[in-house]
């Protein structure tokens, strides 16, 4: 917030979320929820959608963690089904004063795709229930339309609900939408019943910037739209950046007691010092020769660990161990986010796979980006070696090297330090 309201100084910034930003409802999750929805009222947030994940850990707690958050959350198909009154303001009516003094009065109506399920009890014994989207358009737009200037759909809402619910309620001027992770194509407006719509996908790490602009003696807004992800080129905010430091020790703190509450393992299992100790499996030639056939993998443990590779790959594992690879899990124990599985798996082998990685503590072998990371399951190669195994195509690294978490990631560089 505070940048743009550097960056345009006299113009009315207005920050807008579409909903579904709550955390998981268990203790780590709350955690997350609790400090996002402080986060967003230390930016300054004007209007907030009410998904349904906010209320996935039931209205009492809902009701707990936003009590001082100076939130205007708004949602119009989150009804009582007694009288059909929404649980919070279907809509909010702000005026915000443009640079040569027009004023501008902004609507904005909150809905969500009908989950026809759901159903929450409030404390009070009173049932919620969703009404269908398109319905509550057809209640609220007509008289809210005359109400104001400019009115902005925020939605959590799939394409196809969304085109039912300008169909049925004309009048919307911009729809501003989130779907899990869907993203409007190369960041651009798409039009769905003539209405100028933006998907900014999920996890917090993409922005939609709407710019709107009216024309002297014109009252149609023109609308222009800059997607940004954020990178390590927007500076930090000190008080913000102690409360994201605050949330990740605490979720970590959470999930490693979970797991035992052990400390993490930060040498790789691959490591040339661990050679003497080769699992049997991967001892195949020793005895045999070097064209003698390893044993089969036992039962249950599928990966081998860059150690068993090391055995036929030698000057591959050296390779390998030279990298930050070989490493890449004591970033995360630096960084407080060795027990947190959203970073985990992209610094670990196998990670939400059968016999996979688990935890540091119950899977120590398989922290790392071994070979198995990428090349896939040694196992089979091992059984029959002369099969073609792990061919490794290059959009493969993009699964983890994003643009988001990887900024200054460019693969043939990357690639000429570990390529062979």
């Amino acid at each position: 917030m505070k940048l743009f309201k550097e960056k345009f100084p006299k113009t009315p910034v207005i920050m807008a979320d579409t909903g579904d930003f709550s955390g998981d409802p268990d203790e780590a999750g709350r955690v997350k929820t609790q400090n996002l929805v402080e986060g967003m009222g230390m930016i300054g947030y004007d209007v907030v959608n009410l998904g349904e994940r906010e209320l996935a850990g039931g209205i009492a707690e809902f009701r707990k963690l936003t009590e001082n958050s100076h939130l205007d959350f708004i949602n119009a198909n989150i009804v009582y089904r007694d009288t059909g009154e929404p649980l919070v303001p279907p809509y909010l009516v702000k005026e915000y004063t443009l640079t040569p003094g027009r004023k501008v009065k902004v609507g904005f109506l909150g809905l969500n795709s009908l989950n026809s399920s759901f159903a929450k009890e409030t404390p009070e014994g009173r049932i919620l229930v969703m009404r269908d989207p398109a319905e509550t358009a057809r209640k609220y737009v007509p008289s809210l339309k005359d109400k104001v200037d400019l009115l902005v759909l925020l939605g959590n809402l799939s394409q196809r609900d969304l085109g039912t619910v300008l169909g049925a309620a004309p009048g919307i001027h911009v729809a501003l939408l989130s779907y899990g992770a869907r993203i409007s194509t190369n960041g651009m407006l798409e039009y769905v019943a003539e209405v100028p719509t933006y998907y900014a996908g999920d996890q917090g790490k993409r922005l939609g910037e709407l710019r709107v602009t009216y024309q002297k003696d014109s009252p149609a807004p023109r609308f222009y739209i800059s997607p940004i992800v954020l990178t390590r080129r927007f500076p930090e905010d000190p008080a913000l950046q102690a409360l994201i430091d605050r949330t990740v020790a605490k979720v970590n703190e959470i999930n490693k007691t979970k797991a035992g509450g052990a400390d993490a393992p930060v040498a790789a299992k691959g490591s040339p010092g661990r050679a003497r100790g080769l699992p049997e499996i991967a001892r195949r030639g020793e005895a045999a020769g070097s064209a003698g056939a390893a044993q089969a993998p036992a039962p249950g443990k599928p990966f081998l660990t860059a150690t068993a590779c090391a055995t036929c790959h030698s000057k591959e594992h050296e390779i390998w161990y030279a990298s930050t690879h070989a490493r890449a899990f004591e970033t995360l124990v630096k960084a407080n986010q060795d027990f947190n599985p959203e970073c985990v798996k992209c610094h670990v082998t196998g990670f939400a796979r059968a016999e996979g990685f688990l935890n540091a503590r119950q899977t120590p072998d398989l922290i790392d980006v071994q070979c198995e990371a990428c090349h896939g399951n040694g196992a089979e190669h091992v059984r029959v070696p002369q099969a073609p195994f792990g061919k490794v195509a290059p959009r493969q690294c993009f699964t983890c090297h994003t643009k988001e978490n990887s900024p200054d990631f460019v693969f043939y560089k990357y690639w000429d330090k570990i390529k062979h």
